[in-house]
């Protein structure tokens, strides 16, 4: 027999739900975060299906190794494609949603720079959906690509923190936070060279507790990737430590 008091209950608060979403989107209209676009008649809080369908769209063949896309019978093997096997990636393979450009550069700008923490829900969905399922099961802890504390301290959060702990909660997945330190409070990269970059990053990251990642396979997390000389330089830091492989996950692969 069905419980009648049951239902009428999840009915009612079915409703009051409803209601209360839809006074919301009157007081406070729901907008999506990449193109403005009213949300108004979508389930989804924070981006619209058509933006969303653009980025998952927008996947092309990469170079597992450092994510570049791949132009027609150009190969990629373990050692990387013709933009990267002479570059000496310390990291093994590289997973990415999509290249920094669109609706996902415009929902990076906003979560990173406009300080849309709320964002980081449909960017850790986006990110979850684009890692392999087999390199999953090889990973034993995840580590945030960190910032200095002083720039953490004038930014209010660490994004690649945020997305790591997303993930871990999503995957039940260990993760390992403030153990992978960056000790030199580098300026920022967006307008240096590769070599400029490369010193800019030399000695930038210790670890604190090396026995964490002994033989370790580590999954690296980062917001967008342009040489890869900062997340490399990452790798070659937990390999010291005595980790076993990295692989690095983040949103968006750009060009210098």
């Amino acid at each position: 027999m069905p419980d009648l008091h049951q239902e009428n209950k999840v009915f009612i608060l079915t409703a009051i739900h409803n209601i209360f979403l839809g006074l919301l989107d009157i007081l406070y209209p729901r907008h999506c975060f990449a193109c403005d676009r009213s949300l108004h008649e979508e389930e989804n809080s924070y981006i619209c299906e058509n933006c969303l369908e653009k980025i998952k769209e927008s996947e092309v063949r990469r170079c597992a190794k450092c994510g570049f896309g791949l132009g027609p019978g150009t190969i990629s093997s373990d050692k990387g494609c013709p933009e990267c096997e002479n570059t000496n990636l310390r990291f093994e393979k590289s997973f990415f949603v999509s290249d920094n450009k669109g609706p996902l550069k415009n929902l990076i700008h906003q979560f990173k720079y406009h300080k849309h923490v709320c964002l980081i829900k449909p960017l850790g969905d986006l990110l979850i959906g684009f890692l392999q399922q087999d390199i999953i099961t090889e990973i034993d802890v995840v580590v945030p690509v960190p910032l200095h504390w002083k720039k953490k301290k004038e930014r209010g959060f660490n994004q690649s923190e945020l997305m790591a702990k997303k993930i871990c909660k999503k995957l039940s997945l260990p993760i390992s936070i403030n153990n992978l330190r960056r000790v030199k409070n580098t300026s920022s990269q967006t307008l240096l060279s590769r070599l400029q970059r490369q010193k800019n990053v030399n000695g930038a990251f210790k670890v604190k507790n090396p026995e964490t990642f002994l033989k370790k396979n580590v999954l690296l997390v980062d917001d967008v990737l342009t040489t890869g000389i900062t997340a490399s330089e990452c790798a070659r830091t937990l390999k010291n430590a005595g980790a076993k492989e990295v692989y690095l996950l983040a949103l968006a692969r750009s060009r210098l």
